[in-house]
């Protein structure tokens, strides 16, 4: 996977203080960003190590596949929201969508409550919004991505 542009900004909310109160946990998690920026560290072994875990551990509550887009919240963007279930990887996955479909990510939202994942994102292809059928096509490959899994 190629990526073309940079983060500019990243905030990280620990909403619960659960890191704040397990100073190890926290400590792993900045080594773990810091290997990955560095490109030391291989994203796509962490995540199937990770969703391995997650299959012995199971998922009790199933979230159904939701996509919409909407080209009139933004003068600039179109924004898509994605509802569905939580898992390791997700926003990785969802990223390389995008960017495969040749779209740039403007702003991003996430938001996690349980095991339901709430992802706004604004895109734009070519400094516009998306076509109808460049958001038929995303749609499709989301669906086909994050629906059964």
């Amino acid at each position: 996977m190629c990526i073309r542009d940079r983060v500019d900004t990243f905030y990280f909310t620990d909403r619960f203080r659960t890191l704040e109160m397990n100073l190890q946990e926290w400590e792993r998690l900045k080594k773990s960003i810091a290997a990955v920026i560095k490109g030391e560290a291989d994203v796509g072994s962490m995540l199937r190590d990770r969703m391995k875990s997650e299959k012995l551990s199971g998922t009790k509550v199933k979230i159904a596949t939701q996509i919409e887009f909407d080209d009139s919240c933004s003068a600039h963007s179109t924004l898509v929201q994605i509802l569905t279930q939580d898992r390791p990887g997700l926003l990785y996955r969802m990223c390389s969508l995008v960017s495969k479909h040749e779209c740039d990510i403007e702003i991003a939202l996430i938001e996690t409550e349980g095991q339901m994942a709430i992802d706004v994102l604004y895109l734009t292809s070519g400094g516009a919004k998306l076509s109808a059928g460049r958001q038929a096509a995303l749609g499709q490959a989301l669906r086909d991505e994050l629906g059964g899994k």
